[in-house]
């Protein structure tokens, strides 16, 4: 009897003892290692290789197209406007009298009318559309501005034909150099013409 009694005490004490590993063993699988890193916050060298903004840095990149009207800004000494001394070349050297007139004439209309069209004429402020054409007449001898003065009204005269038709005009434009009319606005004339007579003397008699 006492040797029946003393195997299940020693058995009880193993089940008791086996118990007791199976529930420390548990506990251990549910802890997480203290050594091991937590992944909810980035680390550093992540942050380091974010992308940089997007962000255009103000005056960079940043233009918008002027509008179609005053459109005055400082790209040169013109208020923005083109140096006319190119377009106007063939104005200067002739006049009443000379060789081929009516040929200059239109060649000189034409070219005075693509640099109104292509600046916006009729856009520009009477300002800036007189600084620039005062500026360019200024510049020209005493010679070149009485020539310019004869042949400026032969010049306003081909200009208002190349407006009223071009189409009957154009033969004219062709043998002169030109192989289109141009398609300068009655408006954009209008403010160059305007401007230069305000500038240019009256040719002498």
């Amino acid at each position: 009897m006492k040797r029946n009694g003393w195997n299940r005490f020693r058995a009880a004490g193993c089940c008791a003892a086996l118990l007791v590993s199976l529930v420390l063993a548990g506990c251990s699988n549910t802890a997480a290692p203290a050594s091991e890193p937590s992944t909810s916050a980035p680390s550093s060298q992540a942050l380091s290789q974010a992308p940089a903004s997007e962000a255009v840095p103000s005056g960079e990149d940043d233009t918008t197209p002027a509008p179609n009207g005053q459109v005055d800004g400082s790209e040169n000494s013109f208020n923005g406007i083109t140096d006319p001394v190119d377009a106007f070349a063939g104005c200067l050297g002739w006049g009443p009298g000379t060789a081929g007139t009516s040929l200059k004439s239109a060649a000189s209309a034409a070219a005075m009318m693509d640099w109104a069209q292509e600046n916006g004429a009729a856009g520009r402020s009477s300002d800036a559309l007189n600084d620039t054409l005062s500026q360019w007449f200024d510049s020209l001898d005493t010679f070149d501005q009485e020539n310019f003065a004869e042949a400026w009204p032969l010049i306003q005269e081909t200009a208002q034909e190349i407006l009223d038709d071009p189409d009957a005009v154009l033969p004219r434009l062709e043998d002169a150099g030109v192989q289109e009319a141009p398609s300068c606005s009655a408006d954009d004339w209008s403010a160059l013409a305007g401007a230069l007579n305000a500038i240019v003397p009256e040719p002498q008699q």
